[in-house]
């Protein structure tokens, strides 16, 4: 019979049969209750480390649990992916901030060679690209836990991000014309 079931069952199974609560399980893997309730009922799944350790403590292989639920391998393979996108988009999005603000505070402290300035002008315009590509990766792999977010989480989302954009633009056009560096 247990060989038609999937993550979630696999694992609400076996944590019963040891008699832990959710809030047991959460305690040992060293995460959320909710996660836990997510992973049950397979909105989530967890990454490797976890999937290994739910095998070492229910003493289930890794065939069984990885295999079982379809989808469990592309999910966590989507999760790492989510996570290096992650990393990448912030990566490039503070060095286009350093580039931008280098740009903006020079006319302070003495203007920049003509060489350094187009460097990095063009050094932000290409890491734009990045900013954009690895947001629209982002978005394309986190498609399923943003249409899990409420209209109101969505909303605040879209507005801080237009917030910070706004506030960076406004330093930086601040800057420049107070030292009228245009």
């Amino acid at each position: 019979m247990e060989n038609h079931m999937n993550f979630g069952e696999i694992l609400q199974t076996k944590r019963k049969e040891k008699g832990f609560t959710q809030e047991d399980l959460a305690h040992q893997l060293l995460v959320s209750s909710k996660t836990i309730s997510n992973w049950e009922t397979n909105k989530t799944t967890p990454d490797i480390d976890n999937v290994i350790r739910i095998s070492q403590l229910f003493d289930i292989s890794l065939n069984h649990l990885l295999l079982e639920g379809s989808d469990m391998v592309e999910n966590i393979k989507k999760n790492a992916e989510l996570r290096e996108s992650k990393i990448y988009l912030a990566t490039s999005s503070i060095t286009n901030l350093v580039f931008l603000f280098i740009l903006a505070v020079s006319p302070i402290f003495g203007e920049l060679p003509e060489i350094i300035a187009i460097a990095l002008a063009v050094g932000t315009f290409f890491n734009l690209f990045c900013v954009l590509y690895f947001s629209k990766r982002y978005m394309m792999l986190s498609n399923s836990q943003w249409n899990t977010r409420t209209s109101r989480q969505k909303i605040w989302s879209i507005l801080f991000s237009v917030a910070l954009v706004i506030v960076i633009f406004a330093i930086i056009f601040f800057i420049r014309f107070k030292y009228s560096a245009f």
